[in-house]
């Protein structure tokens, strides 16, 4: 059997559930080998449908039908070209999965930001909620305010007591509605997303960033490793972070306008930039060089690193080189 990994995928139900030929079995088989996430999933499919089956012993919980359904329609490959939806597909469902191995005794250990496991999960869905309020598209209409603290304050009072599948439902939806959206939206498209405009691809970037931040976020309370994006996926981010710089360094006030930085950053997914250092052109001979480590880079950006604790290579004037280190993580919230 020749197929691509897409189709494969989508096989894995069947497999779970031994329905399928044998060529096909043997294309799941060697694919779940070299991809630990669709392991993950096969797993998860044959825990529910072992529940499901097991009908004479007990009868599964209510809920159960419409958690694997709507988790199955949230993590079905998406058959786009569109590398920017490719990029927050790929963490909302990397995400997802993280979720369904968090066991509930965990839910209430504390993460580096402040909040519980639990209080960052329901922040998320806070705040993927309010993007698809954004684009008019609300999945939770009585929630109104876009202030991030306190829109997660309201979001962590209304859920804390009740279900954990309760918020990952409106998350999921949350993700539906943005994901749906940006298949129609113009290239540009502006959305005005906790009081700044962000075009269609910088919106889905930034999501994809932050699933990313809070998902290693859980990882690290929980005492797992963490887990960078894939290259591709990697590289969106890094772009983002490293072309918002003059802008960050505008509203910081700490701008070198007439400056130019060459940002170099090593390993999969890394790459090579030149940017202004304020609102000015950019010069071909860049006053500063620095030259760091893709990952390390992302987690200065998403302020779980801090700047001084980067290893970096720098030529040209250390001080710029902070400067430009301190404001990638300008636009970095929780």
């Amino acid at each position: 059997m020749t197929t691509d990994d897409t189709t494969i995928d989508e096989l894995l139900g069947a497999y779970a559930l031994d329905a399928v030929e044998p060529a096909e079995a043997a294309a799941v088989e060697e694919y779940i080998e070299r991809a630990p996430s669709a392991a993950s999933e096969l797993a998860r499919l044959r825990n529910a449908a072992a529940a499901i089956g097991a009908t004479e012993a007990f009868a599964p919980p209510p809920e159960l039908l419409d958690s694997v359904l709507s988790a199955a329609r949230t993590r079905r490959p998406a058959h786009t070209d569109d590398p920017f939806l490719a990029v927050y597909l790929s963490e909302t469902a990397r995400y997802d999965a993280l979720l369904d191995t968090v066991p509930a005794d965990a839910l209430d250990v504390l993460t580096d930001n402040g909040l519980t496991v639990h209080e960052l999960i329901i922040h998320l869905a806070a705040m993927e909620s309010a993007v698809a309020a954004a684009i008019g598209r609300p999945t939770a209409p009585d929630m109104t305010d876009e202030d991030i603290e306190r829109r997660t304050s309201a979001f962590v009072a209304r859920f804390r007591g009740r279900p954990l599948r309760e918020v990952r439902t409106l998350w999921r939806a949350s993700v539906n509605e943005l994901a749906q959206w940006s298949q129609h939206a113009s290239a540009g498209k502006r959305v005005h997303v906790f009081g700044l405009p962000f075009p269609r691809e910088s919106n889905l970037v930034s999501r994809a960033f932050e699933t990313w931040t809070h998902a290693d976020d859980i990882r690290r309370a929980l005492g797992r490793q963490l887990s960078p994006p894939e290259p591709e996926v990697l590289h969106r981010m890094a772009n983002l972070s490293v072309t918002t710089v003059p802008a960050s360094l505008e509203m910081l006030e700490r701008a070198h306008r007439g400056k130019t930085a060459r940002v170099v950053l090593t390993g999969p997914g890394g790459g090579d930039w030149l940017v202004p250092l304020g609102f000015s052109e950019t010069s071909e001979a860049p006053d500063v060089v620095v030259t760091t480590e893709v990952v390390g880079w992302c987690r200065v950006a998403s302020e779980r690193l801090a700047p001084g604790a980067l290893a970096r290579h720098v030529e040209g004037d250390p001080a710029l080189a902070d400067d430009l280190l301190s404001a990638s993580s300008a636009f970095a919230t929780l």
